[in-house]
């Protein structure tokens, strides 16, 4: 979701630098997550994956980049220049690809095996019925004085201990609607694309005016109104609608509007008004209203399902005290009296003079 007269806006290293949060380890396993959910892709989905997931493994820990290893090495629709990066890395990284990924064909096998040493020689030769692979790798000479090169490897129980170790030990999760809005316009894109929308709950009901209220209160250049109207609409916090309407490239706009089922019409004028940094290029308010035409909104609801959640519920008021009016006061005792709080025939114990300083109105 990328426009060419638009730079890159709030990148992932600006919100560490901000937040104090890198998100870079969590997007490289989310991203990939999303991956292998679909057996195929498009071209342009497996180019838009391996530029992105080449530019965070070089960013991000071995634990990190050894999970994402551990993911796509039983994946048959990998990238192959990913996993040529992978199968590159230190032998904890490059392990389970060497072993078990079908994207590596023997001479690539052959070349990582005298390129990169005996531990990756030994994992290559584990691989069961690839003839060309093990004898690449049984031509590296071991020495006679040192255990053998496989036993160097984890065995498959270990590494899925490693791996499940390795998934945990990244900083505090960061959900789905949170990763969002920390990403990149490209992130985004790559984000949406890969979703899975089979299973989205269903959407909230959406008030008929709410639309109409939105788009006054942009064209009266009033954010602070229009992100009020937007945490009520989405039912999210008032926090994560401002970032929602203060967004600098728009994309989260988008996603609020597809939820909301706005027409595009509105949404144009909303993009032009609410956000003088979106609104002062014309060109970025039409590409953005054209990438609105093809966002699914089962995507868009997955999304602000995610920045839902953890949304505590809105306390209901409890008056301190009785409404003093009296068919208040009597619809209130009739009620406690069916609950079998104060029985209705139960005479009312005599009040003494001064015992309280509140005198009931509509009483004797």
């Amino acid at each position: 979701m990328t426009s060419p007269s638009i730079p890159n806006l709030e990148g992932l290293d600006d919100l560490a630098r901000l937040r104090g949060v890198d998100t870079r380890p969590t997007l490289a396993r989310v991203l990939t997550d999303l991956y292998v959910q679909k057996p195929a892709h498009t071209f342009d989905e497996e180019t838009h994956y391996t530029e992105l997931v080449l530019r965070l493994l070089d960013a991000v820990d071995a634990p990190t980049r050894a999970v994402v290893a551990h993911k796509l090495s039983a994946y048959a629709a990998a990238p192959r220049a990913v996993m040529l990066r992978l199968a590159r890395d230190v032998i904890e990284v490059a392990e389970p690809v060497l072993r078990h990924s079908p994207c590596l064909p023997g001479p690539e096998l052959a070349a990582i095996s005298k390129e990169c040493g005996e531990p990756h020689a030994a994992a290559i030769a584990t691989r069961a019925g690839r003839a060309g692979a093990s004898a690449a790798a049984a031509a590296w000479p071991a020495p006679a004085a040192r255990p053998s090169a496989a036993s160097l490897l984890p065995r498959s129980s270990q590494w899925r201990a490693i791996a499940e170790a390795q998934a945990v030990a990244p900083a505090p999760e960061i959900g789905l609607g949170e990763l969002f809005l920390a990403a990149s316009s490209e992130e985004r894109g790559a984000i949406l694309a890969n979703l899975d929308t089979a299973d989205v709950a269903p959407a909230r009901h959406i008030a008929g005016d709410c639309v109409r209220r939105l788009e006054a209160a942009a064209l009266a250049r009033r954010p602070d109104e229009f992100a009020r109207e937007l945490a009520q609409a989405l039912g999210v916090s008032g926090e994560t609608a401002r970032r929602i309407t203060d967004d600098p490239a728009g994309e989260p706009l988008l996603l609020a509007a597809k939820a909301l089922d706005m027409p595009p019409e509105p949404l144009v004028r909303i993009l032009l008004f609410v956000n003088p940094l979106i609104g002062e290029s014309v060109s970025r308010v039409f590409a953005l209203a054209q990438l609105y035409v093809d966002l699914p909104r089962a995507a868009a609801l997955q999304v602000l399902a995610s920045l839902r959640d953890g949304v505590p519920s809105r306390a209901t008021h409890q008056p301190a005290l009785w409404n003093d009016d009296a068919a208040a006061g009597r619809r209130a005792g009739m009620d406690a009296a069916r609950r079998g709080l104060a029985p209705a025939s139960q005479p009312q114990p005599a009040r003494r003079e001064g015992s309280s300083p509140l005198r009931r109105h509509g009483t004797s």
